[in-house]
């Protein structure tokens, strides 16, 4: 489908006459936009899309291929409405699961363990509401003043999502010596490190200083620093005590009963 849909907008306008193509009623819509814009810079009469920047005539904002596509097939209107209903579905699906997890997260492991465990359940609620607003607001900011183009962003999320969480959850899980220290400090340095240089090459022009991989590929980078922090930090601090580190080995053998399904299984029986 990907493949299909860049030949038939390319196909579309390239080699063409700019007359020819604004009489495409898509292309003069998408023109309006701005997300697509035509320069006849050789002044042959045609336009033509090419790989070098200074030959190329043609301007495609990559966010439009999906949305055009139907437009570009001659497709009837009503299948235009459902692309973009489509996309929207799985944009509000994907941001209510983010946004459910960022409030429980903040509310009952932030707030309701760190800071007031005596909160009542209304309370937590009401924290975990905020915290929705808060997102809320966050990311309507940056899908108002995106950084990048949705691959791009995608990619940055992905990269601080494997800087931060993905180290914690393995070794949470293969390592029964990762301990809490360990997992905070080596949490807070990948994404420290990783938001740092995503915010500096994008927003401040900073340098690919880090041996030239750039603010899409450094998650990779912060993700190993997770590795090596939580590792170090967890074996010169305290270990877990027994009853987590037992859990731990449980929880890596297929076919053993976690203890406290164990339990609920005799109460049940007695």
């Amino acid at each position: 489908m990907a493949a299909f849909a860049r030949y038939n907008l390319i196909d579309s306008l390239h080699d063409h006459t700019i007359e020819e193509v604004r009489q495409l009623d898509w292309a003069t819509k998408w023109e309006n936009t701005g997300l697509l814009a035509f320069e006849d810079k050789n002044g042959d009469g045609k336009i033509e899309l090419t790989p070098d920047k200074n030959t190329n005539e043609i301007e495609i904002d990559g966010d439009i291929i999906v949305l055009s596509t139907p437009e570009v097939a001659k497709l009837a209107p009503w299948v235009v409405a459902l692309v973009a209903a489509g996309g929207l579905a799985a944009a509000l699906s994907t941001a209510s699961g983010l946004l459910l997890v960022i409030s429980s997260s903040i509310a009952q492991d932030l707030y309701y363990r760190m800071i007031d465990p005596g909160a009542s359940e209304s309370r937590r609620v009401m924290v975990g509401r905020i915290m929705v607003g808060f997102a809320i607001a966050i990311a309507g900011y940056f899908g108002i003043n995106p950084p990048g183009f949705v691959a791009q962003v995608v990619a940055f999320a992905f990269g601080l999502a494997a800087a931060s969480f993905f180290p914690v959850i393995i070794l949470g899980v293969f390592d029964k010596r990762t301990n809490r220290e360990g997992a905070i400090a080596g949490m807070l340095v990948g994404l420290i490190f990783t938001a740092t240089y995503i915010i500096g090459v994008k927003l401040y022009g900073m340098d690919t200083w880090f041996f030239g991989v750039s603010a899409e590929g450094i998650g990779t980078v912060g993700m190993a620093l997770n590795f090596v922090v939580t590792l170090v930090v967890s074996r010169l601090t305290p270990a877990p005590p027994a009853e987590i580190q037992e859990m731990v080995e449980i929880l890596r053998t297929p076919g053993d009963e976690p203890p406290a399904l164990a339990e609920v299984g005799e109460e049940q029986l007695d």
